[in-house]
Formats: C-alpha cells, structure tokens, sequence
C-alpha cells in the first residue's frame, strides 16, 4: 500500500515536471540535497516528503529500476 502511494506521490509532484533520475548516481549526501531542495519546489508536506524518501530509497540501490 504505502508503496502505491510513494509511487503516485512521484507522479504527480516530480514526474510531471522531469523524468527519473536514478538514485543510485548520486552520493548520500548529494541525494540529500537534492531531495530538500525539491521538496520546496513541489511544496511537499513533512509526511509526502517522509513517503517519497521511503519510496525512492529502494532505488538507491544500483542496477534498481522505478
């Protein structure tokens, strides 16, 4: 279920606007950074935020596809 969710969170805040980028490119700490300063630009609530970091952290992981 909370993965339906995170994946329809993607869609509608960050898909409509750019395409993937994989996770696994980016170190921690400039994936970090990237997830904060999207999550201004998508405006995302503390709890979207906390569902869309779960969701993409299964991505983090080389050779995962969304």
């Amino acid at each position: 279920m909370e993965m339906a969710a995170g994946k329809k969170l993607y869609l509608t805040k960050c898909a409509r606007c750019h395409k993937f980028y994989d996770p696994a490119s980016y170190t921690d700490e400039q994936w970090t950074d990237w997830m904060e300063k999207m999550r201004k630009k998508a405006r995302l609530s503390n709890e979207q935020h906390d569902l869309l970091s779960r969701y993409l952290e299964i991505f983090r992981k080389p050779g995962d596809l969304p």
